[in-house]
């Protein structure tokens, strides 16, 4: 069975990335960053669906960590732990990546409930495992994290802001995927010129 076709398409490296050229273009700051396999605690910062989630994935993919997905809207504190249970463990050899969706959703003080856990029997924090590396924090919001982000956890992290796609991006993510589609499929996949351009500005 073959996979939803949203999947089939999801950019596979940074380069198939619609857009955020100011992040992923080589030469830019982001990019040599990860470029380098040194991933630092991050906040993506901007509108849905340009691409902060697939972009998270992608790192953590080439990075050979664990990568655990959570969303604000749903994570609680048992969550946190259940995920931070893999520190030590094979599955987690090179490191675990927690990508923290929506994490607009949470209120100062439920950050700061999801920063403690217990690990070994020993009181810890999601704080004091970022600090020592062992956990790679990627949050994500819509919101401003300047003002929805727990500060202590915020001065660890550096926020880098994704921007809204433009027309001219949506046509070359539509004309790559047709070329996907049609070396998976084998047969070409053509689009006219003019029902491109409609389908971008749509």
């Amino acid at each position: 069975m073959k996979e939803p076709l949203a999947q089939r398409l999801r950019p596979r490296t940074l380069d198939e990335v619609c857009g955020q050229r100011h992040l992923l273009a080589p030469g830019q700051v982001f990019r040599r960053t990860i470029d380098r396999g040194v991933i630092p605690n991050m906040i993506f910062y901007g509108p849905s669906g340009v691409g902060k989630t697939t972009v998270a994935s992608i790192i953590a993919a080439n990075s050979g960590m664990r990568l655990h997905k959570l969303n604000g809207t749903t994570a609680s504190t048992s969550d946190i732990k259940s995920v931070l249970g893999d520190i030590g463990t094979l599955h987690a050899a090179n490191g675990i990546l927690l990508y923290l969706d929506e994490i607009q959703y949470l209120n100062k003080k439920q950050q700061q409930t999801l920063l403690e856990f217990l690990e070994n029997g020993q009181q810890q924090s999601l704080l004091e495992c970022v600090e020592q590396g062992t956990v790679t924090l990627i949050a994500s919001t819509t919101e401003n994290p300047y003002f929805y982000v727990y500060n202590a956890l915020l001065s660890r992290c550096t926020v880098f802001e994704f921007k809204s796609l433009t027309a001219e991006d949506i046509a070359e993510g539509v004309k790559h995927a047709a070329q996907r589609l049609g070396e998976s499929d084998g047969t070409p996949v053509n689009i006219p010129v003019d029902a491109l351009e409609y389908l971008a500005q749509s």
